[in-house]
Protein backbone atom coordinates (compact mmCIF):
# COMPACT_ATOMS: atom_id res chain seq x y z
CA UNK A 1 0.00 0.00 0.00
CA UNK A 2 1.37 3.42 -1.00
CA UNK A 3 1.04 6.36 1.38
CA UNK A 4 1.51 10.02 0.48
CA UNK A 5 4.96 11.27 1.46
CA UNK A 6 3.55 14.23 3.39
CA UNK A 7 1.59 11.90 5.61
CA UNK A 8 4.72 9.78 6.00
CA UNK A 9 6.64 12.79 7.31
CA UNK A 10 3.81 13.61 9.69
CA UNK A 11 3.64 10.06 11.04
CA UNK A 12 7.43 9.96 11.42
CA UNK A 13 7.39 13.04 13.65
CA UNK A 14 4.35 11.80 15.56
CA UNK A 15 5.90 8.38 16.24
CA UNK A 16 9.07 10.06 17.49
CA UNK A 17 7.12 12.22 19.95
CA UNK A 18 4.84 9.40 21.13
CA UNK A 19 7.76 6.98 21.57
CA UNK A 20 9.45 9.59 23.78
CA UNK A 21 6.42 9.84 26.08
CA UNK A 22 5.65 6.10 26.14
CA UNK A 23 8.88 5.03 27.81
CA UNK A 24 7.66 2.17 29.97
CA UNK A 25 7.39 -1.38 28.66
CA UNK A 26 3.59 -1.66 28.45
CA UNK A 27 2.86 1.56 26.58
CA UNK A 28 6.10 1.36 24.61
CA UNK A 29 5.06 -2.10 23.43
CA UNK A 30 1.64 -0.73 22.44
CA UNK A 31 3.33 1.93 20.31
CA UNK A 32 5.59 -0.71 18.77
CA UNK A 33 2.59 -2.90 17.85
CA UNK A 34 0.87 0.07 16.19
CA UNK A 35 4.01 0.90 14.20
CA UNK A 36 4.40 -2.76 13.19
CA UNK A 37 0.86 -2.76 11.84
CA UNK A 38 1.53 0.46 9.92
CA UNK A 39 4.78 -0.84 8.41
CA UNK A 40 3.10 -4.12 7.53
CA UNK A 41 0.32 -2.29 5.67
CA UNK A 42 2.80 -0.08 3.80
CA UNK A 43 4.51 -3.21 2.50
CA UNK A 44 7.56 -3.93 4.69
CA UNK A 45 6.37 -7.34 5.89
CA UNK A 46 9.74 -9.14 6.16
CA UNK A 47 11.38 -6.17 7.87
CA UNK A 48 8.47 -5.92 10.31
CA UNK A 49 8.73 -9.61 11.23
CA UNK A 50 12.48 -9.24 11.87
CA UNK A 51 11.85 -6.28 14.16
CA UNK A 52 9.14 -8.20 16.04
CA UNK A 53 11.50 -11.12 16.65
CA UNK A 54 14.25 -8.78 17.86
CA UNK A 55 11.79 -6.89 20.09
CA UNK A 56 10.67 -10.17 21.70
CA UNK A 57 14.33 -10.99 22.31
CA UNK A 58 14.80 -7.63 24.07
CA UNK A 59 11.75 -8.23 26.26
CA UNK A 60 13.02 -11.69 27.20
CA UNK A 61 16.38 -10.21 28.13
CA UNK A 62 14.67 -7.65 30.36
CA UNK A 63 12.64 -10.38 32.06
CA UNK A 64 15.62 -12.68 32.67
CA UNK A 65 18.15 -9.93 33.46
CA UNK A 66 17.74 -10.64 37.18
CA UNK A 67 19.63 -13.90 36.65
CA UNK A 68 22.65 -12.07 35.21
CA UNK A 69 25.39 -10.70 37.52
CA UNK A 70 24.46 -7.23 38.77
CA UNK A 71 27.47 -5.37 37.37
CA UNK A 72 26.95 -6.76 33.90
CA UNK A 73 23.15 -6.70 33.96
CA UNK A 74 22.89 -2.99 34.88
CA UNK A 75 25.03 -1.89 31.96
CA UNK A 76 23.42 -4.25 29.45
CA UNK A 77 19.93 -3.52 30.75
CA UNK A 78 20.41 0.20 30.16
CA UNK A 79 21.49 -0.48 26.57
CA UNK A 80 18.59 -2.87 25.99
CA UNK A 81 16.05 -0.39 27.39
CA UNK A 82 17.35 2.36 25.10
CA UNK A 83 17.14 -0.01 22.13
CA UNK A 84 13.59 -0.99 23.06
CA UNK A 85 12.53 2.66 23.23
CA UNK A 86 14.05 3.36 19.81
CA UNK A 87 12.55 0.32 18.08
CA UNK A 88 9.31 2.04 16.85
CA UNK A 89 11.30 4.94 15.39
CA UNK A 90 13.88 2.64 13.79
CA UNK A 91 11.22 0.40 12.26
CA UNK A 92 9.18 3.21 10.77
CA UNK A 93 12.33 5.09 9.74
CA UNK A 94 13.54 2.09 7.74
CA UNK A 95 10.06 1.61 6.28
CA UNK A 96 10.00 5.27 5.29
CA UNK A 97 13.40 5.14 3.60
CA UNK A 98 12.76 1.84 1.81
CA UNK A 99 9.39 2.88 0.37
CA UNK A 100 10.13 6.52 -0.50
CA UNK A 101 12.61 7.64 -3.20
CA UNK A 102 14.75 10.69 -2.41
CA UNK A 103 13.15 12.67 -5.24
CA UNK A 104 9.71 12.05 -3.73
CA UNK A 105 10.97 13.15 -0.29
CA UNK A 106 12.32 16.39 -1.78
CA UNK A 107 9.04 17.03 -3.60
CA UNK A 108 7.14 16.43 -0.37
CA UNK A 109 9.37 18.84 1.56
CA UNK A 110 8.77 21.54 -1.06
CA UNK A 111 5.04 20.84 -0.86
CA UNK A 112 4.93 21.48 2.90
CA UNK A 113 6.97 24.70 2.52
CA UNK A 114 10.17 23.57 4.23
CA UNK A 115 13.03 26.11 3.86
CA UNK A 116 15.21 25.51 0.81
CA UNK A 117 18.43 25.50 2.84
CA UNK A 118 17.16 22.50 4.81
CA UNK A 119 15.97 20.72 1.64
CA UNK A 120 19.38 21.09 -0.03
CA UNK A 121 21.13 19.77 3.07
CA UNK A 122 18.65 16.91 3.33
CA UNK A 123 18.95 15.95 -0.35
CA UNK A 124 22.76 15.95 -0.22
CA UNK A 125 22.79 13.90 2.99
CA UNK A 126 20.34 11.30 1.65
CA UNK A 127 22.47 10.79 -1.46
CA UNK A 128 25.73 10.92 0.48
CA UNK A 129 25.28 7.84 2.67
CA UNK A 130 24.74 5.26 -0.12
CA UNK A 131 27.73 6.68 -1.99
CA UNK A 132 29.85 6.68 1.18
CA UNK A 133 28.91 3.05 1.81
CA UNK A 134 30.17 2.14 -1.66
CA UNK A 135 33.39 4.08 -1.07
CA UNK A 136 33.98 2.24 2.21
CA UNK A 137 33.76 -1.03 0.30
CA UNK A 138 36.28 0.22 -2.26
CA UNK A 139 38.70 1.38 0.46
CA UNK A 140 38.49 -1.99 2.22
CA UNK A 141 39.17 -3.80 -1.07
CA UNK A 142 42.21 -1.59 -1.71
CA UNK A 143 43.50 -2.26 1.82
CA UNK A 144 43.13 -6.01 1.31
CA UNK A 145 45.17 -5.81 -1.88
CA UNK A 146 47.91 -3.98 0.06
CA UNK A 147 47.87 -6.68 2.75
CA UNK A 148 46.47 -4.48 5.53
CA UNK A 149 42.82 -5.52 5.46
CA UNK A 150 40.53 -5.56 8.49
CA UNK A 151 41.49 -8.76 10.27
CA UNK A 152 42.21 -9.58 13.90
CA UNK A 153 45.82 -10.30 13.00
CA UNK A 154 46.41 -6.91 11.38
CA UNK A 155 44.49 -5.05 14.09
CA UNK A 156 46.62 -6.71 16.74
CA UNK A 157 50.00 -6.30 15.01
CA UNK A 158 49.57 -3.05 13.03
CA UNK A 159 46.56 -1.13 14.38
CA UNK A 160 47.99 2.29 13.50
CA UNK A 161 48.70 1.31 9.89
CA UNK A 162 45.26 -0.27 9.48
CA UNK A 163 43.38 2.76 10.73
CA UNK A 164 45.62 5.16 8.81
CA UNK A 165 45.04 3.21 5.61
CA UNK A 166 41.29 3.27 6.19
CA UNK A 167 40.53 6.67 7.72
CA UNK A 168 42.77 8.88 5.53
CA UNK A 169 41.41 7.87 2.09
CA UNK A 170 37.89 7.68 3.48
CA UNK A 171 37.99 11.26 4.78
CA UNK A 172 39.41 12.52 1.49
CA UNK A 173 36.76 10.70 -0.53
CA UNK A 174 33.97 11.79 1.84
CA UNK A 175 34.94 15.43 1.41
CA UNK A 176 35.09 15.04 -2.37
CA UNK A 177 31.74 13.24 -2.51
CA UNK A 178 30.05 15.92 -0.39
CA UNK A 179 31.32 18.68 -2.70
CA UNK A 180 30.28 16.78 -5.83
CA UNK A 181 26.80 16.04 -4.52
CA UNK A 182 26.33 19.61 -3.35
CA UNK A 183 27.39 20.94 -6.76
CA UNK A 184 25.11 18.43 -8.50
CA UNK A 185 22.14 19.46 -6.35
CA UNK A 186 22.71 23.15 -7.04
CA UNK A 187 23.18 22.43 -10.77
CA UNK A 188 19.79 20.70 -10.78
CA UNK A 189 18.23 23.88 -9.41
CA UNK A 190 17.53 22.98 -5.79
CA UNK A 191 18.49 26.52 -4.68
CA UNK A 192 16.53 28.24 -7.44
CA UNK A 193 14.15 30.76 -5.79
CA UNK A 194 11.62 30.38 -8.61
CA UNK A 195 8.57 28.13 -8.07
CA UNK A 196 9.70 24.53 -8.44
CA UNK A 197 8.12 21.97 -10.74
CA UNK A 198 8.54 18.21 -10.44
CA UNK A 199 7.89 15.06 -12.46
CA UNK A 200 6.42 13.47 -9.35
CA UNK A 201 2.84 14.53 -8.74
CA UNK A 202 1.74 14.21 -5.15
CA UNK A 203 -1.86 13.23 -4.69
CA UNK A 204 -3.56 12.70 -1.34
CA UNK A 205 -6.30 10.10 -1.59
CA UNK A 206 -9.17 9.30 0.75
CA UNK A 207 -7.41 6.05 1.65
CA UNK A 208 -4.25 7.97 2.66
CA UNK A 209 -6.23 10.34 4.85
CA UNK A 210 -8.26 7.55 6.44
CA UNK A 211 -5.15 5.48 7.25
CA UNK A 212 -3.29 8.48 8.67
CA UNK A 213 -6.23 9.54 10.84
CA UNK A 214 -6.67 6.00 12.21
CA UNK A 215 -3.02 5.59 13.17
CA UNK A 216 -2.83 9.13 14.53
CA UNK A 217 -5.77 8.40 16.85
CA UNK A 218 -4.21 5.08 17.90
CA UNK A 219 -0.89 6.71 18.77
CA UNK A 220 -2.47 9.62 20.61
CA UNK A 221 -4.73 7.24 22.52
CA UNK A 222 -1.65 5.49 23.94
CA UNK A 223 -0.37 8.80 25.33
CA UNK A 224 -3.79 9.71 26.73
CA UNK A 225 -4.19 6.27 28.29
CA UNK A 226 -0.78 6.55 29.93
CA UNK A 227 -1.65 10.02 31.25
CA UNK A 228 -5.02 8.95 32.64
CA UNK A 229 -3.68 5.77 34.27
CA UNK A 230 -0.73 7.72 35.68
CA UNK A 231 -3.07 10.15 37.44
CA UNK A 232 -4.97 7.29 39.04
Amino acid sequence: MKLDVRYKFFLLMLIGVVAFFAKDIIYGSMVFIIVCLLSFLIGQRKKTIKFIVFYIFLLLFIVFSKYVPVTLSNMMLMIVLCMRMCMPILLYGQTFLRTTPVSEMVTGLYAIRVPRSFIITFAVAMRFFPTAKEEISHVRDAMSLRGIGFSWRNLRRRPGLVFEGFITPLLVRASTIAEELSAASITRGLDNPAPRTAFIKLNITVKDTFLTVIFTLLLISVVLLRTIVGRW
